[in-house]
């Protein structure tokens, strides 16, 4: 899959789509071009206009976001200096979210759908829901690397 890289370390891939008269088939292949082994789905939809989803970092947990439908603006930020904005609004967009990244989805529209594919199954103690801790976790792992 081609792919362009963030400052904050986040990726978007284009995946690969087919179109005939039948519609559009997008393919990802988890195996071979997710960059992590999926252990857990979600997805958001009829995200209140104003409302903002995400606002934490993930300590372990990598994240592939894909808006199937409509489009949702995503903030990554790598917690030492490097802040991004990155629009999905095609199912042919993938978004990696390394761990060790603030996100946050802002600005959906109102068919929005933003499907979430996740390195580990649920673990409250994996996130970090403010982002003054974010910052002194970083600082913190910046040193013990």
């Amino acid at each position: 899959m081609n792919h362009c890289q963030y400052s904050s370390g986040a990726v978007v891939y284009e995946i690969p789509y087919f179109v005939d008269e039948r519609g559009a088939l997008n393919v990802l292949e988890i195996s071979k071009e997710l960059p992590f082994e999926c252990k857990r789905i979600f997805y958001t939809y009829t995200v209140p206009e104003g409302h903002v989803r995400g606002e934490h970092a993930h300590k372990k947990c990598e994240q592939f976001l894909i808006a199937v439908r409509g489009s949702v603006s995503v903030i990554v930020d790598d917690g030492v200096g490097h802040r991004d904005e990155i629009m999905l609004n095609s199912p042919s967009k993938g978004l990696w979210l390394p761990s060790g990244r603030w996100g946050e989805q802002r600005g959906h529209s109102r068919d929005c759908i933003l499907l979430v594919l996740a390195s580990t199954e649920y673990d409250g103690k994996d996130y970090i829901r403010k982002y003054d801790e974010f910052l002194k976790w970083k600082e913190k792992e910046d040193i013990t690397a």
